[in-house]
């Protein structure tokens, strides 16, 4: 029997802030190293040139004035990294984040709670293993309660019955299967 899954929609970009402000920084930084690479190797082959070639200066000068732009054209370019990171990470950490919510539901004692994520979002092979994981468990417990009530049913009171009862109240108040 297939479940219908919810649709949600998230608001919000920034969903864990450290997750992603972590995934953007890491992001980010490897882009300017990578810009700062490519800039320095430029550099050198045009020193390079240059030594062989003296005549091209005048041309690198006007090539060089125009550095504020292309300082501009950089920070326009980190934006876009920026914000294409956070959109990217908000990918991977609103599943983080429904697991992160999924798991207090479950160890408060909600078994017949599921996680479903949206489409397009990472983890979704997790989210199948997590959700099969709950279903065993709740087998077992299935299988669990059906034998109490059997030794219920032909009288046999044990005491570790209730007592076992008793202690997952404790663990799981809400516990339900």
């Amino acid at each position: 029997m297939e479940e219908t899954k919810p649709r949600f929609q998230r608001k919000t970009i920034i969903i864990k802030k450290s997750l992603q402000y972590r995934y953007m920084f890491i992001i980010s930084f490897t882009a300017l190293i990578a810009f700062l690479l490519v800039a320095l190797d430029f550099i050198w082959d045009v020193y390079k040139v240059v030594e062989n070639h003296p005549a091209i200066i005048p041309l690198l000068d006007e090539v060089f004035s125009d550095m504020p732009l292309m300082f501009l054209k950089l920070v326009i370019y980190m934006l876009i990294i920026i914000i294409a990171s956070a959109v990217i990470s908000h990918r991977i950490a609103g599943p983080v984040y429904k697991f992160e919510k999924s798991c207090d539901k479950i160890s408060e004692g909600d078994l017949t709670h599921r996680v479903y994520l949206r489409k397009g979002d990472y983890l979704v092979d997790l989210q199948n293993s997590f959700n099969k994981m709950i279903d065993k468990l709740s087998e077992v417990i299935k299988i669990n309660e059906r034998l109490k009530q059997e030794l219920r049913s032909k009288n046999i009171e044990v005491e570790s019955i209730e007592k076992a009862d008793s202690d997952i109240k404790k663990i799981m108040p809400n516990f339900k299967i």
